[in-house]
């Protein structure tokens, strides 16, 4: 009940924003509206994420994320903020700042880092990104890296693969977190909509060692301004959201 709750609050807000930016001048380009749930190990959490992009010249633009998860610790928000650089066809380059805080707790993440897309053919496009943070109270550092391969069977089915591996390190705590998964993409041609699926392993390696378990995503996106195929170039694809602490966080542990 709590997770459909959470889904049907924040998926409200989202969809009756986009009309609104679809009339923008001052540069918008596109939106997403996206709804989901993560399941680890058959305990499932509410997701939302809303991702907008401005132009802001002829080669540069500004991607905003805003995300609310519901997990055991508490509700997580996020902020995420791109600058990037699109010299020519089929390539973006950019910097990312990243926000998250968890609601009722002394608990804030801070990152950063660099980023980028590149079309490696007509139907193929690499996404990636690395960084570094810190996680307050207690300057918890990490260093970490996030990649995806894009795949498009048809302009309305894609698949995909994608991971990330982060070393954490503090006091007491030294492990490095990592998933990988699998997933397709389906663009409905009746209406702006895309429904995103995906299996994967999540674990963490090291001295403070936990077993890898089974993490399945299942989103629901509402589109405004986007290319409503899967094989846009990557110029007119945003950037996937920032999650430097995924491993910890689906596993409760933060």
């Amino acid at each position: 009940m709590k997770t459909a709750a959470l889904c049907a609050c924040l998926a409200a807000p989202l969809c009756l924003a986009s009309p609104a930016l679809a009339q923008s001048s001052l540069g918008f380009t596109q939106a997403e509206a996206r709804v989901g749930a993560v399941s680890v190990d058959g305990d499932s959490h509410a997701n939302a994420n809303l991702s907008i992009d401005f132009a802001i010249t002829g080669h540069h633009g500004l991607q905003f994320d805003l995300g609310l998860t519901d997990q055991a610790t508490g509700a997580l928000g996020s902020i995420d903020g791109h600058l990037y650089m699109v010299p020519g066809p089929g390539r973006k380059y950019g910097l990312f700042g990243h926000l998250a805080d968890l609601d009722g707790v002394d608990a804030t993440t801070l990152a950063m880092g660099a980023e980028s897309m590149v079309d490696l053919g007509r139907a193929t496009r690499a996404e990636a990104k690395a960084g570094i943070g810190v996680r307050n109270p207690g300057s918890f550092d990490f260093i970490f890296a996030q990649g995806a391969l894009d795949h498009a069977l048809s302009d309305r089915l894609g698949i995909y693969a994608a991971g990330m591996v982060a070393e954490y390190d503090e006091p007491g705590f030294s492990a490095t977190g990592y998933e990988a998964r699998i997933g397709a993409r389906w663009y409905l041609s009746a209406a702006p909509v895309v429904i995103d699926a995906a299996v994967g392993r999540s674990g963490l390696w090291g001295e403070d060692s936990l077993r890898a378990e089974t993490v399945v995503r299942l989103s629901v996106s509402l589109t405004l301004g986007a290319d409503r195929s899967a094989r846009a170039p990557a110029e007119r694809q945003m950037f996937r959201s920032v999650a430097p602490l995924a491993p910890l966080q689906l596993r409760g542990l933060e």
